[in-house]
């Protein structure tokens, strides 16, 4: 079984408009677990936002998982070599991802989630 490890924008998309996160993953990919990566529920703290803090609470209940420290992105893309899919919105890991030929699942039309394959 996949496990998606969410990025800290996929998880603000929450509170922006956007569906509940776990939602859109459960439909982008059927059947995966999720696991918010140790990293981003740090940068979640470090935001001390509102925002930031509901998704804390949510984070709280789900299983977390030890990707490793230091900067977030390089520890998703270090994730996503190992197997794990990635499901953010930032371009820059986008394209490294894509580059390394790994597909990601991504925001599309503001509402849903999609599989980088083929895009």
């Amino acid at each position: 079984m996949k496990t998606v490890l969410p990025d800290t924008n996929i998880i603000l998309w929450t509170f922006s408009g956007g569906p509940d996160f776990r939602e859109a993953i459960n439909e982008a990919m059927p059947g995966s677990d999720i696991a918010i990566p140790n990293c981003v529920l740090q940068e979640l703290r470090k935001l001390n936002t509102k925002n930031a803090e509901a998704a804390l609470q949510i984070c709280n209940t789900l299983p977390t998982k030890d990707i490793g420290e230091g900067y977030a992105d390089n520890r998703l893309i270090e994730a996503a070599k190992k197997g794990f899919t990635i499901a953010t919105n930032d371009k820059d890991i986008l394209t490294k991802l894509k580059l390394l030929k790994i597909n990601a699942l991504k925001i599309r039309e503001k509402t849903k989630l999609v599989s980088t394959e083929g895009i």
